[in-house]
């Protein structure tokens, strides 16, 4: 440790802080894995000088922390991250930060009020798949975009038992807020600010609590559709990524490969991070001159490691955050909305 390194606090070790915070904060040059608020037992094989603390509170009580992480369930969020800004610590909160875009702007407020940094956690703009449509896009290798489409393949008719705050009843705790919440904000940072939103939204296996299904359909200024979906009852294997322009297709299946390695225990520094199976790889249809042409298109390099790397630079460096905290408040604004639309059954125009 440096007199520049940021110890970190960590509220909270089940699947979100143990593998997709905890690795990433250890790994990030100038942050240093300090302490770490749960009742589980870490690996003191990978951090064999990370400090248990029994309480949230014990943890805010140390001087030394100056960033907390908030890894708790969603409820939990906004109470936790406004004391810790009230506490003098900066604050990264796992997504959903909140759920409604009024308890954003509130958070910001009282971020700025303390003079700390609130930073919103969206990792999945660092997936390898999304890299690679944002590359396509960005690159005009399909030309004028015109249709999007995003869905994340899951199939999982049982109830998980694991986490049981998960299926607690709460609009907060639905898929829209858990993958949705991605989706959405891979969106936007695709093509920026939809003008509506019509959404169907449902509960469909027997004994959930929560909205285990959605389908939203967004449309932007420029002419773009963009249909974002997520069904724990489709078996059927569907592309991740579909996007079409004027000059070409991309057609991309299966998910980014960093989530089951970190599961596993692994750190971001092991060999061969962030690659994609060959037989995953998209396709690129295109047809020159009408000769139908299919390009295997590599998927770019999935990492996470730059979320904390823009943290350590904007708290030690003042650099901007990773994830503009105004993303956030416009992506809460499109499910407000998009449960409006579902229980209207209408067409919402959306006003940012």
């Amino acid at each position: 440790m440096t007199n520049s390194t940021i110890r970190v606090g960590i509220v909270g070790w089940g699947l979100a802080g143990r593998a997709f915070h905890g690795p990433f904060v250890h790994c990030t040059e100038g942050l240093e894995l300090a302490a770490v608020v749960t009742s589980r037992q870490l690996d003191s094989t990978l951090y064999p000088n990370v400090v248990v603390l029994p309480t949230f509170e014990a943890l805010l009580a140390d001087p030394t922390i100056g960033v907390v992480v908030i890894a708790t369930p969603n409820e939990l969020h906004m109470a936790q991250a406004t004391a810790a800004l009230q506490a003098g610590k900066h604050v990264v909160v796992d997504k959903p930060v909140v759920e409604t875009a009024a308890e954003m702007r509130q958070l910001m407020q009282t971020a700025e009020a303390a003079g700390k940094l609130i930073i919103p956690f969206q990792n999945r703009r660092w997936d390898g798949d999304f890299r690679t449509v944002e590359w396509l896009i960005n690159d005009n290798w399909l030309g004028e975009v015109y249709h999007y489409e995003a869905k994340w393949p899951r199939y999982k008719p049982q109830i998980s038992t694991r986490a049981g705050w998960k299926n607690a009843p709460g609009r907060i705790n639905s898929v829209v807020y858990d993958l949705g919440a991605h989706l959405i904000d891979q969106v936007l940072c695709l093509f920026g600010l939809p003008q509506s939103v019509y959404a169907q939204i449902g509960t469909h296996r027997p004994q959930s609590g929560i909205d285990d299904y959605f389908h939203l359909h967004l449309r932007f200024p420029h002419g773009v559709t963009a249909v974002l979906e997520v069904d724990m009852l489709n078996p059927v294997p569907v592309p991740r990524f579909h996007v079409r322009g004027t000059e070409g297709t991309f057609t991309k299946y299966g998910l980014d490969p960093q989530e089951p390695r970190l599961v596993a225990g692994e750190l971001p520094t092991a060999e061969r991070w962030g690659e994609d199976d060959p037989a995953r790889y998209g396709t690129l249809l295109s047809a020159p001159n009408d000769v139908r042409l299919e390009t295997t298109v590599s998927t770019r390099l999935g990492n996470y490691l730059p979320f904390y790397e823009g943290v350590y630079a904007a708290v030690a460096h003042g650099a901007a955050v990773p994830v503009p905290p105004q993303d956030v408040v416009n992506q809460l604004h499109i499910i407000e909305q998009a449960f409006i639309s579902a229980e209207t059954n209408q067409l919402q125009q959306l006003t940012f």
